[in-house]
């Protein structure tokens, strides 16, 4: 039970030195974009990861070679939908999920809390950690598709918000391609929770 030979204990060693190899090399070859702030498809793509990588260094049955070539698969699988993602729209919103708007013009957007099951008090924490005392003072928060909060406060110097596009945002039909995107229904101001 807490021992069986040293012949396993070596060969634990060496298939994790070869593994932990082959992973800092193949990080290197994906790039930043393997280590840039996870999505949902990217924590299970990296939990996916972590499990092969555990069942190549703890299974005897298991051949290096058979797990390099599973690795390799998965990060060429990662590549590809990345490169689909980026090019073809449909792609992008079938791996990734669109970014919330759920406060607009200092407004809370009742039906979008409910629809992403977040609590006012959520964006109100948003709000306050940017430095705001006041939702009025925002223009809008979006929960990003990473699970960050984007708060970008109103100005008065004219801007063509361009950071906005693809943003369901009410009353703005054109801004995005999503089904009822111009409909928003307003919270109370102080909606709870």
């Amino acid at each position: 039970m807490f021992f069986h030979t040293w012949a396993d204990i070596g060969r634990v060693v060496v298939v994790s030195i070869i593994i932990f190899v082959v992973i800092v090399a193949m990080l290197r070859i994906v790039g930043q974009v393997a280590l840039a702030k996870m999505s949902g498809y990217d924590v299970v793509f990296t939990v996916t990861l972590g499990s092969l990588i555990a069942t190549a260094v703890l299974t005897r049955s298991l051949t290096v070679s058979e797990a390099m070539a599973a690795f390799i698969t998965l990060l060429a699988l990662q590549m590809v939908t990345r490169w689909l993602q980026a090019r073809w729209l449909v792609m992008h919103h079938a791996v990734r999920e669109a970014p919330r708007v759920v406060l607009w013009d200092g407004q809370l957007l009742n039906d979008r809390l409910l629809q992403s099951s977040i609590s006012a008090d959520e964006v109100r924490a948003a709000v306050r950690r940017s430095g705001f005392r006041s939702l009025s003072d925002v223009r809008v928060v979006v929960l990003e598709n990473d699970g960050d909060w984007s708060v970008i406060p109103k100005s008065d110097v004219p801007s063509d918000e361009s950071a906005l596009f693809g943003l369901p945002i009410p009353g703005r039909p054109d801004n995005s391609a999503a089904h009822n995107a111009e409909h928003a229904v307003p919270a109370p101001k102080y909606r709870l929770p």
